[in-house]
C-alpha cells in the first residue's frame, strides 16, 4: 500500500496522488474501546499457525460461467485462498474447478453444501468461520456477482494489516446497471458492466478475523466482545446485522456489484433461485437498477423461490 509518511503526519492514504487524512483520533479511540477485552484472542492469535493471509468464502450455485473470471480478479487483489460452498450445483462446482489451470485450482477448497438448510447462506457462512478459523487470518464473504477492488495500494494483504486490531473491515458497494444489454455475451463482466447505476444502496460486504467473530450474517457479522467491524475509515459499523452505513465511502476498497447483468441473465437469477431463506429478488428490481430497459418489461411475475430446504423443519 502507498502511504506518505512525514515527521508529523503517519495516517494518510495516497489517491490519486492527494492525500487523505485518518485522524489519529478515531484509531486511538476505537483501540481504547478494545484493549480491555482483547488480550487473551490477540495472544491466540499471535500463537496460531495460519496457512493464509487473505481467504475469501463464496457459496455458489450454478454459475460456474462466472467463476473463472471471478477468481482470477481476486487472485489479482491479493487473495491467496478459495473457500467454495457449492449449494447443489447442477454441474458440481468441484469438476469446473478441475478444468482450470493449477495455478488457480491449487487455491480453492469446495465444500458440498447441497442438502436441507433452514437458511442456506449464513449457515455456509458461519461453517467457513468455524471450519477454517485457524486457516486463514481474513477471510471476506463475496458473492459471485461481487468483484472486491482496491482503490489504493496493490494488495488486499497489505490494506488489510492496517486492520488487524479489529474483528472486520467494510467495504461498501458499487451497483453496476445492464448498460442496455439485453442478451449475455461471452465477454468478461468488467467489460461488459462499466456503466455505474444511478441507484446505489448503502450496502457492503465484509472482509473479517475469524478469532475475533463469534457469527456471520449475510452482510456483516457479531464480533466477540471487545472487537468492532469498522469502515475503511476505522469508524464502527452501527448496523451490525445488514452492513449498513449512512455515510459510504468507498476511498481506499469498493466491491464491485454486478447484480442485474443483463435482462437475460436477471430472469435466469430469479429462476435460479436462491439462498437465503427471507430475502428474494423480484422481477421489478431490474428496472430499479436500469430504468432505461423499461422496453424489457414483460406482463410476468416471477417469484424467486428458496431453493433447498425442509419446510418440516422451518
Amino acid at each position: 500500500m502507498e502511504t506518505n509518511k512525514t515527521k508529523n503526519q503517519t495516517n494518510k492514504f495516497l489517491i490519486g496522488g492527494a492525500p487523505v487524512e485518518i485522524k489519529s483520533e478515531w484509531i486511538d479511540e476505537n483501540k481504547a474501546r478494545v484493549n480491555r477485552f482483547r488480550p487473551n484472542l490477540i495472544r491466540q492469535s499471535a500463537l496460531t499457525k495460519l496457512k493464509y493471509y487473505c481467504s475469501i468464502c463464496l457459496i455458489i450455485k450454478d454459475e460456474n460461467e462466472y467463476l473463472e473470471e471471478w477468481l482470477r480478479w481476486h487472485i489479482g487483489q491479493g487473495v491467496q485462498h478459495f473457500y467454495i460452498y457449492d449449494n447443489a450445483s447442477k454441474h458440481p462446482v468441484l469438476d469446473f474447478i478441475e478444468t482450470l489451470c493449477s495455478s488457480v485450482a491449487s487455491k480453492v477448497t469446495v465444500v458440498d453444501w447441497g442438502g436441507t438448510y433452514k437458511n442456506a447462506q449464513p449457515e455456509a457462512y458461519n461453517d467457513c468461520l468455524r471450519r477454517f478459523d485457524t486457516q486463514s487470518r481474513w477471510i471476506g464473504f463475496i458473492d459471485a456477482d461481487e468483484q472486491v477492488r482496491l482503490r489504493i495500494g496493490n494488495s488486499l494483504q497489505n490494506f488489510l494489516m492496517r486492520y488487524e486490531n479489529f474483528a472486520g473491515v467494510m467495504a461498501m458497494w458499487k451497483e453496476y446497471g445492464a448498460n442496455g444489454q439485453k442478451n449475455k455475451s461471452d465477454l468478461p463482466l468488467r467489460k461488459r458492466f462499466t456503466k455505474m447505476s444511478k441507484h446505489q444502496s448503502k450496502l457492503g460486504k465484509v472482509f473479517v478475523q475469524p478469532l475475533f467473530m463469534d457469527s456471520m450474517y449475510i452482510h456483516n457479522g457479531v464480533p466477540k466482545e471487545g472487537f468492532e467491524v469498522v469502515d475503511e475509515y476505522f469508524l464502527p459499523m452501527a448496523e451490525l446485522a445488514i452492513g449498513k452505513k449512512s455515510n459510504v465511502t468507498t476511498d481506499f476498497i469498493c466491491v464491485d456489484h454486478y447484480y442485474t447483468k443483463s435482462y437475460e441473465e436477471w430472469i435466469e437469477k430469479l429462476k435460479r433461485g436462491r439462498c437465503h431463506l427471507i430475502h428474494g429478488r423480484k422481477y421489478d428490481e431490474f428496472f430499479l437498477y436500469n430504468p432505461d430497459m423499461k422496453y424489457c418489461k414483460e406482463d410476468i411475475e416471477i417469484k424467486q423461490e428458496y431453493a433447498v430446504y425442509n419446510k418440516e423443519e422451518i
